[in-house]
């Protein structure tokens, strides 16, 4: 793999089960350094699919406390320990999220003891974890790559949090989950690429026993729409847009993407799909045997 800053969608999915997505999960790589953002439903599985494992995983965060974006923690500790994991795992999240986190982890006490005691691996310490509120500014502690975490809206569900990543050369911003915020706006500017959620409301219909009108509305008001997503790329002048955290995971893209170019954004476009990695300042998408200049 080449030098610079990579971005690996793992799971470009959303609460509902997707066969094609999995559950809200990104790779980020720089420096020799392994960041993991959120840890959705299939995150083991997704890790190992792209050549890599949660063994060598230098630090996860946790954007904010709904459930598809930190179902798998504790799959992802136990079989990063069965990979040979022999390091704790350093965890940064939200107060309410770093609250859910310990309560799966606690839950599993009992197990772990007897995993632990019965299988007589060479080394326990990689089923520890440290826990850390992540709050908003830099995070401190990784070689070649610099992360600042800043706030956004996800309200009722808060704090949440987006995040910028750079190598030192290339900028990509992580939209979190999130309405349109003057603390992302601000963060988009200018940046090398900007990778955002979406809510596709023209695919979102009323569904008797499934969803209401209600449901739609609610859903969307702490999301952003497709026009809404290629507006912010548009004005803040980023580089790239890629699109993850796809409401609903079964979207038709190609709608999805004539829905974001008529907002006026004419810039590279990227649909994200599990498994594809972005590479900067390489401007390279790579997937499924393809490569890709964008």
């Amino acid at each position: 793999m080449s030098a610079g800053l990579a971005f690996t969608f793992l799971g470009t999915g959303a609460p509902p089960v997707s066969l094609r997505r999995a559950g809200p999960s990104h790779l980020v790589e720089a420096g020799g350094c392994k960041l993991l953002i959120d840890c959705g439903s299939g995150v083991s599985q997704r890790l190992v699919a792209s050549g890599h494992r949660g063994a060598d995983i230098d630090l996860l965060i946790v954007t904010h406390e709904h459930s598809d974006h930190l179902v798998d923690f504790y799959q992802l500790v136990i079989s990063s320990w069965h990979q040979g994991r022999n390091r704790p795992w350093r965890v940064l999240a939200p107060a309410p999220a770093l609250a859910n986190l310990r309560d799966q982890y606690e839950a599993f006490a009992r197990e772990r003891r007897l995993r632990i005691a019965f299988e007589q691996r060479p080394d326990a310490s990689g089923l520890d974890v440290v826990f850390e509120e992540l709050q908003a500014g830099p995070v401190a502690g990784l070689q070649g790559l610099s992360v600042t975490a800043f706030l956004v809206d996800h309200k009722p569900v808060e704090p949440a949090f987006g995040l910028t990543l750079s190598d030192g050369t290339s900028r990509i911003v992580f939209s979190g989950d999130t309405r349109l915020t003057p603390t992302l706006e601000q963060a988009a500017e200018n940046c090398d690429l900007l990778v955002s959620e979406v809510y596709v409301e023209s695919q979102m219909p009323v569904v008797a026993g499934i969803r209401t009108a209600a449901t739609v509305a609610a859903v969307k008001s702490y999301h952003m729409t497709p026009q809404v997503v290629g507006d912010l790329a548009r004005r803040s002048g980023a580089r790239a847009l890629a699109i993850t955290h796809i409401v609903p995971p079964g979207a038709d893209t190609a709608l999805l993407a004539e829905e974001i170019r008529a907002s006026g954004y004419a810039g590279p476009l990227i649909i994200g799909e599990d498994l594809m990695r972005l590479e900067l300042p390489q401007r390279l998408l790579r997937w499924n045997g393809a490569t890709i200049g964008f």
